[in-house]
């Protein structure tokens, strides 16, 4: 039995790594692409890259099945630039994988199988892995995670717990403190335009 499971999960890392050898194959030919000729919809293309390698993942994954996505339901979300489907090549993917309940231990088991990859290939991955109730206290005390989910975007899992999460972080985070979060956009913008 022992030995059908290391078969099992050597075919799985397999299938990851070759996941991650796709991806960076297709990136490639996407710039190659691009530098012969104008593709207006460039970042949009990168996008759907990164799309197909997460969703990919997601379904490869030994990690993800033990996690019992029927017991508590979790998603993984782009955020920032790959959010608005505006992924330049050389920016960082932001990506949240968000629980419904408690993050299981086995999240960490699946980042490694999911990000790493990544990071091996050179990418520059940010991640978090939340709980829905701590994803939105967070969203209410610090900007920074309140503006990264104004960008947020479904990729693959649980999409109803994506739809939850956009209205409570509506209605629990947007509405109550719409006032200061407009007046603290607008510093940021004239930080930044000071700045540079």
């Amino acid at each position: 039995m022992n030995r059908e499971l290391s078969t099992a999960s050597g075919n799985a890392q397999d299938a990851l790594q070759k996941t991650a050898l796709l991806l960076n194959e297709k990136r490639e030919k996407l710039v190659a692409d691009f530098l012969k000729s104008d593709l207006p919809d460039f970042m949009d293309r990168h996008t759907g890259v990164l799309d197909d390698y997460f969703r990919d993942s997601f379904e490869s994954s030994l990690a993800g099945p033990s996690m019992n996505i029927i017991r508590n339901p979790y998603v993984m979300i782009a955020l920032g630039g790959y959010g608005r489907q505006e992924q330049c090549i050389h920016s960082d993917i932001d990506l949240l994988i968000l629980f419904k309940k408690k993050v299981p231990d086995e999240a960490e088991e699946l980042i490694r199988e999911i990000v790493y990859p990544l990071w091996d290939l050179g990418f520059e991955v940010g991640y978090a892995t939340r709980s829905m109730k701590e994803c939105i206290s967070l969203a209410g005390k610090d900007y920074e995670v309140l503006t990264s989910l104004l960008d947020a975007r479904f990729i693959c899992g649980a999409s109803l717990l994506y739809t939850e999460l956009l209205e409570t972080f509506r209605k629990k985070v947007l509405l109550r403190h719409s006032g200061k979060i407009i007046d603290w956009l607008v510093a940021r913008n004239v930080e930044r335009h000071e700045h540079f």
